[in-house]
């Protein structure tokens, strides 16, 4: 595994500026700041998304840059992975499709020796562009999946000694919840292909998920929906995302969901890799327009439908709620 030297340097001068300073009585003691540290390991979930068979994503290399200098300001580059084989490859190429709801492929094991100082990390990924593509129901072809600048930048997450690897299932988690990250360019995959965007993507650890079963008074509705929100927001919104170029009009009142999950054919649903806290769980049902859910623009759908499916649901670390309809 090759790393980043950035953290030992800043680590050594940080050394030397002490010893200088006289930062001991004894000018011969050598005074070293105590940094709390964890041993690091990655999996990577989704959440479905609408008509693909395969979204597959080919990660080259993974970079974490802690964003606290006080405690060192390390900066590590992984570029080898664990496949499902166990065996050690340069680049993994995951099907996210195939690793739904509390599933996940691990793909960094603790036995690499990654350690971190804990601390708030930010996360990039390094994205092969050959490598990264979907592929439709009853459609043989493979549609670019396109990120810009082929490196898809996360937003924070927390490092801590608490989260550790147990057997196979490591600390953390990178929850693709597709249905908000992945966005087609266009009407016409074959012309411009599909987008990959941060938004909808999830560091987890510790993590805890919400799963449920729905009547069937609901699903001979149509197809149901169900949307996580975090805490107990006034209004309920459909997916969408004021920061993408294409978004249209001014920016909602109403709060946007953290995930979106359709209900599986044999009337459950799960929704995966949470952190613990309170949560609203609402639902949709029904066919045509009024539950058409464009991914980038506010749709103004009406949720819950019908108005008494929602619920405010508290999880604890590492446990599974269910919520019924």
């Amino acid at each position: 595994m090759k790393t980043s030297l950035c953290f030992y340097l800043i680590y050594l001068t940080l050394c030397t500026i002490i010893i200088g300073c006289g930062g001991s009585d004894n000018p011969d003691e050598v005074v070293v700041p105590t940094l709390s540290s964890a041993k690091f390991s990655l999996g990577v979930s989704d959440a479905p998304v609408d008509d693909a068979e395969i979204v597959s994503i080919e990660i080259d290399s993974i970079k974490l840059i802690n964003t606290d200098e006080s405690n060192g300001g390390q900066e590590i580059l992984i570029d080898e992975f664990i496949d499902e084989n166990g065996l050690t490859v340069d680049t993994i190429q995951v099907n996210l499709l195939d690793f739904q709801g509390q599933d996940q492929m691990k793909i960094i094991d603790e036995s690499q020796g990654i350690t971190l100082a804990n601390g708030v990390y930010k996360m990039e990924l390094a994205i092969v562009d050959s490598g990264s593509f979907v592929m439709l129901d009853n459609d043989a072809y493979k549609y670019n999946i396109k990120v810009p600048s082929s490196r898809l930048k996360l937003g924070e997450f927390t490092i801590t000694d608490q989260a550790q690897q147990v057997a196979e299932t490591p600390a953390y988690t990178l929850e693709f919840d597709l249905r908000k990250s992945l966005v087609l360019r266009g009407n016409n995959p074959m012309a411009n292909g599909y987008i990959l965007k941060p938004n909808g993507v999830r560091i987890v650890s510790l993590p805890s998920s919400i799963t449920g079963i729905i009547s069937p008074e609901y699903t001979n509705l149509g197809v149901c929906t169900v949307y996580l929100y975090e805490g107990t927001p006034t209004e309920l919104a459909d997916i969408y995302d004021i920061d993408d170029e294409a978004f249209i009009g001014e920016t909602p009142t109403a709060t946007a969901p953290i995930a979106a999950v359709v209900v599986e054919s044999d009337s459950t649903y799960n929704i995966g890799f949470l952190d613990a806290g309170s949560y609203t769980v609402a639902m949709m049902c029904g066919t045509g327009p009024d539950v058409d859910d464009d991914n980038i623009q506010f749709d103004g759908l009406a949720i819950p439908s019908p108005a008494e499916n929602s619920q405010t649901v508290e999880i604890s670390t590492g446990t599974i709620a269910t919520v019924n309809f």
